[in-house]
């Protein structure tokens, strides 16, 4: 039978001293061993050279290397310098805040290995974590966030404790979801939650590092949505952090379906469908012979409807549009590919 691929891993990393050791230990205690990691330094101004060096001199890993910029140049740019030192089919990018499981690199390379139908990103649940590892959540509130109804929970989904050492322990359900089709209402997870195809990401990450200098966890998902769908991996293989003093995610936990960030969403999310939308334009011949002249097309078309939408003056055409997607959603969601493994 064939072999399993090496896979490649980028920490890009901002003023993130504190947290930064322990995502680079994470990724070192990663169950699948075919590893080559770099870690990038985004010109910090804290303690992160000195926790990285010292971090990488206790594990004496030769899997690991390190480039420290001297200027800073965003989230995008350090992954871009890191991807240059990388020749890997596969590629994640772990936030130098949060923390991978030890199966996460694994279970996301067997699931894009499935043998029904190959996709670009591969996506996973998370729990929720503060600054001292002490869990929050169980599970990340816009995950496969659907109807707010009525429910029962199984009791699988309720996790165990040890009371002398407080470590929870969550059974795994082995759920996947296929999402083959895109429109603006489509959530994943953060960015340290995914797994790509390098060919993808080399296709599509063409935009200016001062363009994207954060959400490109956004600008990539979109991306992949439109062009080859997405699995989702129900299970939570990473811990999101939420510390106080996240780039994005600087609120509290609330409970329900709370704001997870004080920052207005909307103009956001409009600048990177705006990328998405020039990157189509620009690049129309090279995602063409990848993907074809209609999912190309189509692409355009969904993207420039949500923009419409989104335009002054069309509240009553972007209500409008809202409802007809999640009416499409819910037909989407009804008719899409799931498998439910035993559990252990």
């Amino acid at each position: 039978m064939p072999s399993a691929p090496p896979v490649g891993v980028v920490i890009a990393n901002y003023n993130n001293g504190a947290f930064v050791g322990r995502a680079i230990e994470s990724v070192a205690r990663q169950s699948w061993r075919r590893l080559h990691t770099i870690i990038v330094d985004d010109a910090s101004t804290d303690n992160s050279d000195e926790e990285i060096r010292k971090c990488l001199e206790r594990l004496g890993d030769s899997r690991f290397d390190y480039v420290r910029l001297d200027a800073n140049v965003g989230q995008t740019g350090a992954i871009k310098r890191g991807l240059a030192q990388l020749d890997t089919p596969f590629v994640g990018f772990l936030d130098s805040d949060d923390m991978w499981y030890e199966n996460f690199i694994e279970r996301h390379l067997c699931v894009h290995m499935n043998a029904d139908f190959p996709v670009a990103l591969t996506y996973c649940d998370s729990h929720i974590i503060d600054a001292a590892d002490h869990l929050l959540a169980g599970t990340a509130w816009w995950f496969e966030h659907g109807s707010t109804a009525n429910k029962t929970f199984e009791s699988a989904v309720v996790p165990t404790v040890d009371a002398t050492t407080g470590e929870f322990s969550f059974l795994r359900n082995g759920r996947l979801t296929l999402h083959p089709h895109w429109t603006p209402l489509s959530a994943t997870n953060s960015m340290a939650s995914m797994m790509f195809r390098r060919s993808f990401v080399d296709l599509v990450l063409v935009v200016p590092d001062s363009d994207l200098r954060l959400y490109l966890d956004y600008y990539l998902s979109t991306f992949a949505g439109l062009l080859t769908g997405s699995i989702a991996i129900h299970d939570a293989l990473y811990a999101y952090r939420m510390h106080g003093a996240n780039k994005h995610s600087n609120a509290s936990v609330m409970g329900g379906a709370y704001n997870s960030s004080t920052k207005d969403w909307g103009p956001i999310s409009n600048h990177i469908l705006q990328l998405v939308q020039r990157v189509l334009d620009e690049e129309a011949t090279s995602i063409r012979a990848a993907f074809g002249d209609w999912r190309h097309a189509n692409s355009k078309a969904l993207v420039k409807r949500a923009l419409d939408a989104r335009s002054p003056g069309s509240r009553g055409a972007w209500i409008r549009f809202l409802d007809s997607l999640s009416m499409r959603a819910q037909t989407l969601m009804s008719n899409g590919r799931s498998v439910l493994a035993g559990r252990r």
